[in-house]
């Protein structure tokens, strides 16, 4: 038996070398037919039933030895990939470098980028002289930019460093453009996030149109339709790009965050469409795969306020969002109390994100939100709480608070505002700072305590004085609408009065024409049927039979002065007469005209004659 497994391992050896993994995989089952025990069998059979695809958890479970297969089969399947990395802790230490390179693939696609960082870092470190670390380096990096540790990165350098190592290691040209394709789109991923989105564009579509790994022209296609988002012309390629990313390819090429990602930019293309039978079916996909993903909030908000102004779908929304912990959700969940009118509990739920707490802008937002509802006493202890804990931004959130404060009246907390912010607390003021909120301290001081005004208007600093007369500054001075500053001059031969021109006089007769005519639309007789103009009485006839279808304005027929004032004259101009007398007169039968022939012969004859 011995002898027939030897023959089947050089069976196999050849197989291998022509890469003819299936019969190979023939082989390894017969070998291990005969040698149920033999780890190499095993172990050849699982590398040739990865290289072709067919991976399944059974090639590793049942033989010792062999978690490395094992948990690459966890990875490669994407079921649990937390199982791969509980299969590799099994592993005992030192560890194989492709232990580790494979548990530094799992923690990357269970998006703990730092702890794939470390790894890979460790690899480099103990790597040899000779050994291949262009998919170390390449890895190392993508690790950096999606952890957000990446803003300058030699991209350009690594596609050269790339070529020239695999090409001098003998890799055929389709296997160099596939890995340098990897390096181009992190490279097109650095412009962008740079702001040279022309660049990245570029290159994105050349990377799209290349034969390459599918999951790496989904990732550029969707990279494509981000930028694009801006303009609305691009929105149809936007969307036939991410429609073009099959669930195989998501499922099977690209990694947890890809997939989320690529997903939710489905949902909001399809929801700037305004399809929004389409958007919701994306949505849902999305709550299925991903139901703790930070986009299906504010995804959720833009359908349930493009579907309907309904406050009841809001507030179901609301209610669905309660107990969340996302700064998407906690923020949605802000613009939904704000909508139903709660701003105390928009508030608590803004309160709630750590990540924008004591910032300049949460705090005004907070302030203004509470005002609204009422509770200053909150508003003020989120101010204290800011400026307690961040000393950097006192004196803006103490000078804005005051600002507003004085825009709405309140002038007692206005200069409270300011009074804290002049007087120190611990906090150093600049000179412009000082002079301008001392200036707004006056003003607020001088409407609830004009002794303390006076006495903070005397630490101002003197004003320097101006040549300019009264007169020229209230010309200068900006006119508010529709009031009417008026200057008297200063001189006699100022009184005469300036001639208006011809434009101003016509524009002046429009404007009282358009308001006189607006007076009398707006009486309760007004018929907008008829108009301003009185009616003509006979409009009702027919306009033969009316009086004044001759020439114009004419009131009478015959010689100059000869019908004046007659009754026959009168008689034709009364069209109410006229048509009761043609009413009251009795029928005539004129009989029935009989022809030879028909009307339109008739009618020649009479032309020839």
């Amino acid at each position: 038996m011995a002898t027939e497994v030897q023959e089947l391992y050089v069976e196999l050896q050849g197989h291998l070398q022509r890469e003819n993994f299936q019969k190979a995989i023939d082989t390894s089952n017969k070998i291990r037919a005969k040698a149920p025990t033999d780890v190499d069998a095993a172990r050849v059979k699982a590398q040739c039933l990865l290289r072709t695809g067919k991976a399944t958890l059974e090639i590793a479970v049942k033989v010792d030895g062999m978690e490395l297969e094992q948990a690459y089969c966890h990875y490669k399947l994407k079921q649990v990939v937390e199982k791969a990395l509980e299969v590799l802790s099994r592993i005992p230490e030192p560890k194989s470098k492709s232990a580790l390179h494979l548990e530094a693939q799992s923690h990357y696609r269970l998006n703990n980028f730092n702890d794939s960082i470390r790894i890979y870092e460790s690899l480099l470190s103990n790597a040899h002289a000779s050994d291949d670390t262009v998919e170390l380096k390449t890895n190392l990096i993508a690790a950096y930019v999606a952890a957000g540790r990446g803003a300058e990165l030699q991209t350009r350098a690594l596609e050269v460093l790339c070529r020239d190592s695999l090409a001098a290691e003998g890799y055929s040209a389709a296997e160099i453009e596939q890995e340098a394709a990897v390096i181009r789109v992190q490279e097109a991923y650095v412009a962008q996030l740079t702001g040279r989105e022309e660049h990245a564009l570029d290159i994105y579509r050349r990377v799209s149109k290349s034969n390459v790994d599918a999951g790496l022209v989904a990732v550029a296609h969707n990279n494509i339709a981000t930028i694009q988002q801006r303009s609305s012309k691009d929105t149809f390629d936007s969307l036939k790009r991410l429609r073009s990313v099959s669930k195989e390819t998501l499922r099977d090429k690209c990694s947890s965050s890809q997939h989320e990602t690529i997903l939710a930019n489905l949902a909001l293309v399809l929801a700037l469409m305004h399809k929004t039978d389409e958007a919701s079916a994306a949505v849902d996909a999305l709550a299925q795969q991903f139901p703790h993903s930070a986009f299906l909030p504010p995804l959720q908000l833009h359908l349930a306020l493009s579907e309907s102004d309904d406050d009841g779908v809001v507030s179901g929304l609301a209610d669905s969002l309660k107990g969340t912990t996302t700064a998407s959700g906690l923020l949605t969940l802000a613009h939904l109390h704000c909508r139903l009118g709660r701003p105390a509990k928009a508030g608590d739920a803004l309160r709630q994100i750590p990540a924008i707490q004591h910032t300049p802008g949460t705090v005004a937002t907070l302030v203004a939100l509470y005002d609204a509802a009422l509770d200053a006493k909150t508003g003020a202890a989120v101010v204290d709480e800011a400026v307690r804990r961040s000393a950097k931004s006192a004196e803006v959130l103490l000078e804005g608070v005051g600002l507003a404060k004085l825009s709405q009246g309140a002038y007692a907390s206005a200069a409270a505002a300011f009074c804290r912010l002049l007087d120190g607390g611990g906090h150093d003021v600049e000179a412009d700072t000082r002079v301008r909120v001392l200036a707004y301290a006056v003003v607020a001081l001088s409407y609830v305590d004009p002794t303390a005004a006076a006495a903070r208007a005397a630490t101002l600093p003197p004003v320097q004085s101006s040549d300019v007369s009264v007169d020229e500054l209230v010309r200068r001075a900006p006119k508010p609408r529709g009031a009417t500053v008026v200057v008297v001059p200063a001189l006699a031969k100022e009184k005469k009065k300036k001639g208006e021109n011809r434009e101003r006089v016509l524009r002046k007769r429009a404007k009282r024409k358009a308001q006189f005519i607006a007076s009398l639309k707006a009486k309760a007789d007004y018929n907008p049927l008829i108009g301003l103009v009185n009616p003509d009485p006979e409009r009702w006839i027919p306009r033969k039979q009316r009086s004044r279808r001759g020439r114009k304005n004419r009131k009478f027929v015959g010689a100059q002065g000869a019908g004046m004032g007659t009754a026959k004259d009168a008689a034709k101009l009364d069209a109410a007469a006229r048509a009761a007398a043609k009413k009251a007169a009795p029928a005539v039968d004129k009989g029935v005209l009989v022809t030879d022939g028909p009307s339109s012969m008739n009618r020649k004859a009479r032309k020839r004659r």
